[in-house]
């Protein structure tokens, strides 16, 4: 009987009347799958290769030859293939799957060692009767037509991944895929088949039917292996590959390879197409989504040569650059930072002084962080006790101004007020009349700026450190007299003024401190001409959508990894007040580089970590995280574990790689993630897709940045224009 089966199947696949029994003769009801031909086994889709030699449920023996290799371009190890026991175009049965393969290798069949054998004898006689044995000759062996058939068949050692079936969903029929197989038939039944075009394109593409949210976007290509030329001339060389860009919002996705394997480009191609979805988003009425991209190196902020273009290309409307040192002559590029001299950014100002002090134990330090420098209203107190509370916090806040301007921080020449207008900037405090008239006898006139019908004045830019040093001399040798005197010692017994002194002065206790020498290092964190605080102003940013690039490749790493952590902070605090108050918080993205140093194993552990907060509670908080680190082993196991989408490149080293191992079914690649070090080469397993695929990611260029644009309702850039 199984010669029967064997023969029908040789003589169908030559095209010759099939013989005797037939596979629809031994099975009843084989095969109905239309949906399975039109996707997956149409003739433009798949070419047939050969058949299953052995079976079980994990692993299948393909037998092959040399000239079917030859007319599909070539069978490279990891190529998928798909084995089949139904009969094309014939109605109903039990057979209607089609089992997915992937080659591994190379296996022995039963006859080889007998060919080989043969094949050696005619090499030795070809070697022997040559004078001069070219490989021409060689190749020229004495072997007899059949022979050389039977010499030509070769075994594949597949790994099945799956099973490929048609069920009905909401009533309507759908390609499903089973992670196993639940039956197999006597392998002479199987016919196995290449995928190539559009049906590679679909396996490639392939994504589980699901209730969730789907947009199918391009990725990239099928690339088997390094070495392509059998592939570019069989014409395969650009089958597309696609993903839905929904498995990347809302959750976490692990970019790894060594530098300069294409982990940038990867995430400047994601961003680019969760843009297009938030500008859909925001067109039917819906909340867009805001992607914040930590960029260390400045690669993303600025164009490159790889590219050609850059993320900002978008349009200024929509990508935000905050960057040091940036003096707002370009409206999409903003400083990063803010003004330590704005009275509406002291909250800001205050938590990274009190950062700057942290290691230091004196209780000036302490008094400091506990001041109220702000003033804000307090629910229940009176409008005196708010007035003055107001007057000390301005009082406290010129001392600091005056402590920041000795530790050499420039002081701005202008204020924006509420209303738009623009004025020059005096630092405003609440000053007895009689003890500004004796501020300007002593020390003459255009120190101070004096406000008709109040007590308010405003201490010149230039003149903060004389004033100061005026009152605290006057203070020191107690000689004024009346209301001066009066108006003096109300204006020096606030606590934010007695918690700043020590700062200002370098002296605590009549001991020498480190005060304002403590600050110089925070100078990269001033922005004067910002005029909200930079956190504050990001998350409006990201809640309406924007993509926001901070550019951090020009900051000291002490400022860089204050400023990162603050700013996630913000971040968290922002999206979890959200939440607690029975809201849903808006999506956001975040894109970070060397992921290993912020979630280490040492570092997972402490729940105060910034970093640490932000893994265990982005998904709850609707932030999606994009992280990338040539170092798998450098991230905790957790992280790891909870990564839905995974974008492997080139590692050149079996520590990482074993680890990679553990994950999925990566293991099976280990060999050739080392060996290839072919850039935008990754082997990537998306949330949505039941199987990793091997790929060549698109090019992040003018073409993306143009679809992008176009979801925006922008034009197209030209060549030149970009």
């Amino acid at each position: 009987m199984a010669n029967f089966g064997i023969m029908a199947w040789w003589r169908g696949y030559r095209g010759l009347p099939k013989e005797g029994p037939t596979v629809v003769d031994l099975i009843p009801n084989v095969g109905s799958g239309t949906l399975l031909e039109r996707m997956l086994l149409a003739d433009d889709r798949a070419i047939r290769i050969g058949a299953i030699h052995e079976l079980d449920y994990t692993r299948a023996v393909v037998i092959t030859h040399d000239r079917w290799k030859a007319d599909v371009g070539g069978i490279p190890q990891f190529a998928f293939l798909l084995a089949t026991a139904r009969e094309l175009g014939n109605g109903g049965g039990d057979d209607d799957e089609v089992l997915l393969l992937r080659v591994e290798g190379t296996a022995p069949l039963s006859l080889e060692r007998d060919h080989l054998a043969v094949r050696e004898e005619a090499l030795r006689d070809a070697l022997s009767r040559k004078h001069n044995p070219s490989p021409s000759a060689i190749l020229d062996v004495d072997i007899d037509p059949f022979t050389k058939n039977r010499v030509s068949f070769t075994g594949l050692n597949c790994r099945i991944i799956g099973t490929f079936y048609e069920d009905i969903r909401d009533g309507h029929q759908v390609l499903e895929f089973g992670h196993d197989v639940d039956n197999f038939y006597a392998t002479a039944t199987y016919r196995v088949f290449k995928p190539v075009g559009e049906g590679l394109s679909a396996l490639a593409s392939y994504i589980k039917p699901t209730s969730d949210p789907v947009q199918m976007v391009r990725i990239g290509t099928v690339r088997y292996s390094s070495t392509r030329r059998r592939t570019i001339l069989a014409k395969q060389s650009d089958i597309a590959v696609s993903v839905n860009i929904q498995d990347f919002i809302g959750t976490k996705t692990g970019m790894f390879g060594m530098t300069r394997m294409g982990k940038s480009n990867t995430m400047k191609t994601v961003a680019a197409r969760v843009f297009a979805v938030s500008e859909q988003r925001r067109s039917s009425g819906q909340a867009p989504i805001g992607q914040l991209i930590f960029d260390p190196q400045g690669e993303y902020a600025n164009p490159n040569t790889q590219d050609g273009t850059e993320l900002a290309a978008i349009g200024p409307d929509h990508v935000v650059i905050y960057k040091f040192g940036a003096d707002g002559s370009q409206r999409n590029v903003r400083p990063l930072g803010f003004n330590f001299f704005d009275p509406a950014q002291i909250e800001a100002t205050k938590g990274v002084i009190s950062n700057a002090l942290a290691d230091v134990t004196s209780d000036y330090v302490k008094a400091f962080v506990q001041a109220d420098f702000a003033g804000t209203p307090i629910a229940g107190e009176t409008d005196n006790e708010a007035y003055e509370r107001q007057a000390r916090a301005g009082r406290g806040r010129l001392l600091l101004y005056g402590a920041l301007a000795k530790a050499d921080f420039a002081v701005p020449a202008s204020r924006h007020e509420p209303g738009g207008r623009v004025r020059d900037w005096q630092a405003p405090v609440v000053m007895r009349a009689a003890l500004a008239d004796a501020l300007e006898q002593q020390l003459g006139s255009g120190h101070i700026k004096r406000f008709p019908g109040g007590r308010i004045v405003g201490v010149e830019r230039n003149s903060l450190v004389k004033v100061i040093d005026w009152i605290l001399q006057r203070e020191e040798a107690n000689d004024l007299t009346g209301d001066a005197a009066k108006g003096l010692q109300s204006f020096v017994s606030g606590d934010p003024w007695r918690s700043a002194l020590p700062i200002y002065t370098q002296v605590n206790q009549n001991r020498q401190v480190s005060g304002f020498a403590k600050l110089k290092p925070l100078k990269a964190f001033h922005a004067p001409s910002a005029q909200i605080d930079y956190r504050g102003e990001i998350y409006g940013e990201l809640v309406n959508g924007r993509i926001v690039i901070v550019d951090l490749h020009l900051g000291p790493d002490p400022v860089i990894r204050k400023l990162s952590e603050g700013l996630a902070e913000y971040l968290i605090e922002r999206q979890t007040t959200v939440f607690t108050s029975g809201s849903e918080p808006p999506d956001i993205q975040i894109a970070l580089e060397e992921a290993h140093n912020l979630f280490s194993s040492e570092k997972y552990s402490n729940d105060l970590d910034v970093w640490v907060r932000l893994a265990k509670q982005a998904s709850k908080l609707n932030i999606g995280m994009l992280y990338a680190t040539q170092e798998i082993t450098g991230v905790d196991h957790q992280v790891l574990a909870n990564t839905k989408n995974w974008v492997v490149a080139h590692l050149n080293n079996s520590r990482e790689v074993n680890e990679l191992g553990r994950y999925y079914d990566f293991k099976a690649f280990g060999d050739a993630i080392i060996s290839h070090e072919d850039r935008g080469y990754v082997r990537l397993k998306t949330m949505s897709s039941p199987f990793i695929i091997s790929v060549q990611i698109d090019r992040y260029g003018l073409n993306l940045v143009n679809e992008a644009r176009a979801a925006a309702g922008l034009p197209p850039l030209n060549p030149s224009e970009d």
